[in-house]
């Protein structure tokens, strides 16, 4: 038989069309180094072709086994996880709904909205589930440019609340431009797998691209959300340093880093200082500072709903007061979670957001193609950060500050683009077997050995 014979009816066998040319590649090289081999003993040519070829098996038998292995994969797991997370985030609207000043209308709304977006975000999620993520690398500088410019343009025209440019309108669906901001995660991770093999030049234009969305947050103004972004784009940076992707010391890369890291809360505290700081920024610094009553009346309230909460089962009173916090459904949603269902289901909540975490950078740093790993690492770190944050602000161990809990804060834009973050953590898994590095041919290889 000869090698083209034998390839295709490898590949014949196997369903998944992403995964034959792969396999194709892969094969033929083995084939070709063999027939190498044989060739340097002695063998003519065509006989070392027919050798090599004879050398892998029975080509049905090998197809069935590679079909075993290059076929898409589901977490289970994380969907399960998801789903549980889904369900108790409507739950828990449904309760707050009630207890709103106007339960009949303003509450039904919260509640209907919520589900909607929940189901919206979870079809969104099973569709990003079935892409191929590796588009992020191939157009990965076009898309953080046509990302940028559209995010620069929205800033023009959104709307202004409170002077703070908070939404962009597309007909009659709005975008809450903050959280938008986190979707040049992914494009990000792109850009690092692009710039790969170069030096400190490389790494001098990957620090140009973080720089400017990071400065689009902060102008909007953003600071919890600007806070994320430069948090994971550093961290990201640094896993790519770390995996030696660039030629560059590490022991001189990561320092540079951390530094850049430590650099975001020195530029506030000098822009305080320097009075660049908004009125209601030095308000919500100095009342954190000085726990004092009259600048940390929201703190107080929430230690207050805390303390007044059982262990198991809601308080009705206190779920009262926390419906009456502005953003109780949004910012202050741990609170309310807790004042409605009691503290172990916190506790059980942010149990639950800490293992889907946890599984993400599992399924993340368990990939043998580097762009999947940063991709899944970028979404993970997201979570990690916005969960900190808000619970962190919940039990007054931060600054009051606009914060989302993933899944469960109101808001369409900020549930369906947490679903989509979910779902190209999916897709890295789905595809492990079938976009690995060209790098990497051990999951072929093995199967002859």
């Amino acid at each position: 038989m000869r090698m083209d014979e034998y390839l295709n009816t490898v590949t014949e066998q196997i369903r998944c069309t992403k995964a034959r040319e792969l396999v194709t590649e892969e094969l033929r090289d083995h084939i070709l180094d063999q027939a190498e081999a044989y060739e340097s003993e002695g063998m003519f040519e065509e006989e070392a072709m027919e050798k090599a070829v004879r050398d892998m098996g029975d080509p049905v038998e090998t197809g069935v086994s590679l079909d075993r292995i290059h076929r898409p994969q589901v977490e289970v797991g994380i969907l399960i996880l998801i789903g549980l997370i889904s369900l108790a985030s409507i739950a828990l609207h449904a309760v707050l709904g009630a207890y709103t000043q106007d339960a009949d209308s303003a509450g039904y709304w919260y509640f209907r909205y919520h589900t909607v977006y929940v189901a919206a975000g979870y079809l969104v999620m099973l569709l990003v589930y079935r892409l191929d993520y590796s588009i992020l690398s191939r157009f990965a500088k076009p898309l953080a440019a046509a990302f940028l410019a559209f995010i620069l343009i929205g800033t023009r025209y959104a709307v202004t609340i409170n002077g703070a440019k908070l939404y962009v309108a597309i007909g009659s669906l709005r975008f809450f431009m903050p959280v938008l901001m986190v979707l040049f995660v992914p494009i990000f991770g792109g850009l690092l797998y692009a710039y790969r093999g170069e030096g400190w030049k490389g790494l001098g234009k990957i620090l140009l691209w973080m720089l400017v969305p990071v400065f689009l947050t902060f102008r909007i103004p953003a600071f919890s959300q600007g806070v994320v972004l430069w948090t994971t784009l550093l961290m990201l940076t640094a896993v790519a340093v770390y995996k030696r992707w660039y030629r560059v010391s590490r022991k001189a890369a990561l320092p540079v880093l951390g530094a850049l890291f430590a650099a975001l809360p020195a530029f506030f505290l000098g822009a305080g200082m320097l009075g660049h700081l908004a009125t209601y920024q030095m308000a919500r610094i100095q009342a954190f500072l000085t726990n004092s009553w009259d600048n940390n009346y929201l703190a107080i309230q929430m230690r207050k709903i805390l303390m007044g909460s059982r262990l198991a089962g809601g308080n009705a009173e206190n779920v009262m007061e926390a419906a009456a916090l502005p953003g109780f459904n949004s910012d202050y949603i741990f609170v309310s979670m807790i004042s409605a269902y009691g503290l172990l289901a916190g506790v059980l909540t942010a149990v639950l957001m800490c293992f889907l975490v946890f599984k993400i950078f599992r399924v993340s740093f368990g990939q043998k193609n580097q762009l999947g790993m940063i991709l899944g690492c970028g979404c993970g770190i997201v979570f990690m950060c916005q969960m900190g944050i808000s619970i962190g602000m919940n039990l007054g161990l931060l600054p009051c500050t606009s914060a989302i809990l993933p899944f469960f804060s109101a808001g369409g834009t900020s549930i369906v683009v947490s679903y989509m973050l979910l779902g190209l953590v999916l897709s890295v898994y789905r595809y492990k077997n079938i976009l690995p590095d060209k790098t990497q041919k051990k999951a072929v290889r093995s199967v002859q050995l």
